[in-house]
């Protein structure tokens, strides 16, 4: 089975890196080839981290900088696949010894990369399973570490499929650091060996993040209440628009920050707010903030999370359309009313905080400026809600030193 998937990748390598390559800048494609087909000149490194996009970049940064803080000495390779997560790690992570794209799955990719890296510790975050790669790792004697393990609803449906293959890909696997007790059932269900299986919380929950008064300066010159927009995916930003200009119709002074969750979007995103004449300014047109737009397109990478701290009510998109939802645990970290749509399956903890009423769920335009409306009628309401939002946070914080004291003790067996 492995003999195939290794044809299968090869082959979906040739169809797809050609569309991959159209996308990218000049340098950035070069870049982006070399190290995707496994040909960069890399060396010898003690951890290699493998965060796949954005989210998974920003969910591991408080613990790849707390293992670089308590063991500086160590060296680490962080990989994304995304560009966005590539740039964001760039950014927020100068620590690591090299950044690179991860070498794509097949035996004659990864095989370099593998054989010159020679990683005491590989660490996958959230449960991105790589059976080429992980082969090859098993070859050279690394241990191979799932952190943040997450196993969805809808993955779990799919892998079921391929329960055998499952096992064989997860027999590889020393250690699995699941999130909650679901995820430990599922990936157990999958094959995994329950010895190798612990449930040690997730790192989102330790965020440290930057405020965005510091970091971008023009967001205290907007006036009036903020709605932020955060995440957005394809279908959800006319439901958002159609609310924020519902209730602005009543209270003139509110401004909306939209955020599309994929870069490839910004474009289409401001052609949305064009048809709709709507009064707009992107955010990398902004200099010094001097106009005062009715909503500002976020189309820059890695600001949002700060952005949450000035909102005065905060919405998490890709829950609107099952798409899965986003972190809802940044406006959570700033004590804000939180709004999302129903579908948040990829954050279970979304039903601890609805329990709380520390979230509101809407399933329309009509439901989300309702919630607006409601929530700015009464700010008493809302702050009370922003704050058992930030006490969940706080009450499910220490997956981040739980996961550096047993890499730690892994280092120690492994020199």
């Amino acid at each position: 089975m492995f003999l195939l998937y290794n044809l299968l990748s090869s082959v979906a390598l040739l169809v797809y890196l050609p569309w991959l390559l159209f996308k990218k800048g000049h340098e950035e494609r070069l870049r982006y080839l070399k190290e995707r087909l496994g040909l960069s000149p890399y060396t010898n490194t003690d951890i290699w981290i493998h965060a796949v996009s954005l989210g998974e970049v920003v969910a591991s940064l408080p613990f790849l900088r707390l293992l670089k803080k308590e063991l500086p000495q160590i060296k680490v390779v962080l990989s994304t696949t995304t560009y966005t997560g590539q740039k964001v790690a760039r950014e927020k992570f100068p620590e690591a010894e090299r950044i690179m794209y991860m070498p794509w799955d097949s035996g004659l990719c990864v095989g370099r990369a593998v054989r010159l890296l020679r990683p005491k510790i590989f660490i996958t975050i959230e449960t991105e399973l790589w059976p080429a790669l992980f082969k090859k790792l098993k070859d050279i004697g690394s241990c191979i570490v799932v952190l943040n393990g997450r196993v969805s609803k809808e993955s779990f449906k799919g892998y079921r499929c391929i329960r055998t293959f499952m096992k064989a890909v997860l027999s590889y696997v020393d250690f699995l650091y699941m999130q909650g007790n679901d995820d430990a059932k599922r990936i157990t269900s999958l094959g995994a060996d329950p010895q190798k299986v612990v449930i040690m919380g997730s790192l989102k929950f330790d965020l440290n993040l930057p405020e965005s008064r510091s970091t971008m300066p023009w967001i205290n010159t907007i006036n009036g209440d903020i709605f932020v927009a955060g995440s957005t995916h394809k279908g959800e930003e006319d439901i958002v628009l159609d609310a924020f200009e519902s209730v602005k119709k009543r209270r003139p002074d509110l401004k909306l920050i939209l955020a599309p969750r994929h870069p490839e979007r910004f474009q289409e995103v401001g052609r949305i707010l064009r048809r709709r004449n709507l009064n707009f300014i992107r955010r990398s047109e902004i200099k010094v903030q001097r106009q005062q737009p009715d909503i500002i397109l976020l189309d820059t990478i890695g600001e949002l999370s700060g952005l949450y701290a000035r909102a005065t009510i905060a919405f998490v998109g890709g829950s609107l359309l099952p798409y899965g939802g986003h972190n809802i645990l940044e406006p959570a970290y700033w004590s804000k009313p939180i709004i999302s749509g129903p579908h948040m399956d990829n954050f279970p903890i979304a039903q601890e905080f609805l329990r709380q009423d520390a979230l509101l769920m809407v399933r329309d335009s009509e439901d989300m400026a309702e919630a607006i409306e409601n929530l700015l009628e009464y700010p008493k309401k809302a702050a009370q809600m922003g704050k058992r939002a930030k006490m969940i946070t706080q009450c499910n914080t220490g997956a981040v030193r739980k996961a550096l004291e047993l890499i730690h003790r892994l280092l120690v067996i492994r020199n």
